[in-house]
């Protein structure tokens, strides 16, 4: 073999280097914008194609092989990015060109006898093929598999190009070092390939999952609902899944929906094994589950799934009653009017009256009081602001003493524009989409959309924003490439719909917002505007961000937003709101 020339070398290196960072980058991080993961794509077969003509210099390899996959690979790589109808599936033709080619040639190379490790050349070729057979055949193939199938291949080619280029000062090394470097690489290999058969498997698995499980009849509404709401029409003990130490039932309940017609919700209602006496209460409002009837809290295998359960299981222990809704339309008839905030706070306020009439609790010796405290996070702080604002109005005879927020969706219009082009936003966008087509019919939300997104609308808003439905739903929704509200709509007559529906921060009582500084969905630097904007001198409220913490992580057992939560909640039943102390807060 032609010994590489040491312009060769330096390629070898930098060409190494670089595909090692990008395949991390992928494998880390696929769940980024479409548009990045692109871009990162293309740099790699550019690179990998450029890799093949040094290879080509060297003489290594029969030529026309080298300058047919180089050629392709170049064109490919310069071309995608700015390929605007491109699709999943010719994306996937591009990454698999690069994975079989590569796979091929090198088990060529293998056979030959020109490849000095073979059993190690044979696993990183053999990954290349099975790459390539996994992102052309899977036909529900998520942008995500595809960009950990990729990033893992050009980083096993980076480890194989860092090698000659450092061969000379290898040989320099004792054997037993040279032999564990060898076994370390080949381990590697063997991990690549590993990795692209668990892929497949696992994908298999999620395209799998029915998530269309039906409601009961538990959730049908009686023959005739009665005018009034808040009241409570049907209820039963919650046997399963229930908190260890701890009593739970669902209920059925009337409520308003958006237009003030009489309308049902169902909800559940816990309290801890132990209690007695009149109970303080958590009006929990849950964050995006869905928008199907499927998605109910009240109907999941784990209804408590929805952080901050160290601060839920806290207040329970110290003698509270948690009392969360399902919304109109998740487990009762729909459709769910998904962000918007009248009929939220409608839901959340009609539990906590419905729930203290389930005679249950008096046989336990518990009754629930006036008092209430409205947590919510995401959607459900969406939901807990609107709970504010309409409390004195709506249930007079609550006495709503405070509110805490966790990463509320306010400012509506900055959220569905910063988050179009991910995979988590185009769920979120195609909830509003499919909620919105129906509430709001005068928009013709559906006649706006094109082919694609209307297909993904259909697709994604079936599946439930929890356990293996997110993940399906991530996977579905990482398949379109573009946003499923064009920029023009978002700045159209959507626009101010979803000005109408954003947060207006309450006056009547303290509010509490959490945010995590490292959110992705719903971003800190749109939260700080909120507060700095709402913050007069009629409110008093504390703004904290948590470091390091993203939307899910902010309310997860090991954020240390539990204690202060249970700090300011048990606060405000003393009648003296207290505020963490590193909360940035503005008083009346």
């Amino acid at each position: 073999m032609t010994q590489p020339s040491s312009t060769n070398n330096f390629a070898r290196l930098l060409g190494g280097v670089l595909l090692i960072a990008i395949g991390l980058v992928l494998v880390f991080n696929s769940a980024s914008a479409v548009r990045l993961i692109i871009w990162l794509l293309a740099a790699g077969l550019v690179i990998s194609s450029l890799l093949r003509f040094a290879e080509l210099r060297d003489g290594s390899l029969r030529r026309w092989p080298l300058m047919l996959a180089g050629g392709l690979l170049v064109f490919s790589g310069i071309g995608l990015p700015f390929w605007h109808g491109a699709s999943l599936p010719v994306l996937a033709l591009a990454v698999s060109l690069v994975l079989l080619v590569g796979g091929v040639l090198r088990l060529a190379a293998v056979f030959r006898g020109r490849q000095k490790y073979c059993f190690r050349g044979a696993l990183t070729a053999l990954t290349g093929i099975f790459g390539a057979v996994l992102v052309i055949f899977w036909p529900r193939l998520s942008l995500w598999v595809l960009g950990v199938a990729f990033g893992g291949w050009l980083f096993l080619l980076g480890v194989r190009c860092l090698h000659p280029a450092f061969e000379h000062r290898v040989r320099k090394i004792p054997a037993w070092m040279r032999t564990a470097g060898q076994a370390g690489l080949t381990g590697l290999s063997t991990l690549g390939l590993a990795a692209v058969l668990g892929l497949g498997t696992a994908t298999a698995y999620l395209h799998s999952q029915n998530q269309l499980a039906a409601a009961d009849d538990f959730y049908l509404p009686p023959a005739s609902v009665p005018a009034a709401h808040g009241q409570l029409l049907r209820a039963e003990p919650l046997e399963a899944n229930t908190l260890p130490n701890t009593l739970a039932w669902r209920i059925i309940y009337t409520t308003q929906g958006p237009d003030g017609a009489a309308s049902v919700a169902s909800g559940l209602v816990t309290i801890a094994d132990s209690a007695k006496g009149t109970l303080p209460v958590i009006s929990w409002a849950n964050g995006t589950k869905g928008v199907t009837s499927q998605c109910a809290l009240s109907m999941a295998a784990n209804p408590y799934d929805d952080g901050p359960a160290r601060a839920r299981e806290t207040m329970l222990a110290d003698g509270w009653a948690i009392v969360a809704t399902d919304y109109i339309g998740l487990g009762t008839a729909g459709p769910h009017p998904y962000l918007i905030p009248a009929a939220e706070a409608n839901a959340v306020l009609d539990a906590t009256l419905a729930a203290r009439q389930l005679q249950d609790l008096g046989s336990h010796g518990v009754q629930l009081g006036d008092s209430s405290v409205v947590w919510g996070h995401s959607q459900g702080g969406h939901a807990a602001l609107a709970t504010a604002e309409s409390a004195l109005d709506y249930a007079p005879d609550l006495n709503i003493l405070g509110v805490a927020a966790m990463a509320p969706a306010t400012d509506l219009p900055t959220l569905a524009e910063s988050v179009a082009d991910t995979s988590a936003g185009k769920i979120i966008s195609s909830y509003i989409a499919y909620s919105w087509n129906q509430l709001y019919p005068a928009l013709g939300i559906e006649k706006r959309l094109t082919a694609r997104s209307r297909m993904a609308v259909n697709q994604l808003s079936q599946n439930c924003f929890s356990g293996t439905g997110a993940l399906t739903g991530l996977a579905q929704s990482s398949q379109l490439f573009e946003p499923i509200f064009t920029p023009a709509e978002l700045d159209g007559q959507l626009h101010a719909i979803l000005l109408r529906n954003s947060s207006v921060m309450p006056v009547d009582y303290p509010v509490f917002i959490a945010q995590g500084a490292e959110d992705s969905l719903v971003l800190p630097s749109m939260q700080r505007e909120f507060f700095k904007r709402s913050c007069t001198s009629d409110v008093h409220a504390g703004y904290l961000e948590y470091a390091g913490l993203d939307h899910m992580p902010l309310v997860g057992t090991g954020s240390a937003l539990n204690e202060d939560l249970v700090a300011y909640t048990r606060s405000l039943l003393d009648g003296i709101p207290d505020f963490p102390e590193d909360a940035t807060l503005c008083k009346k």
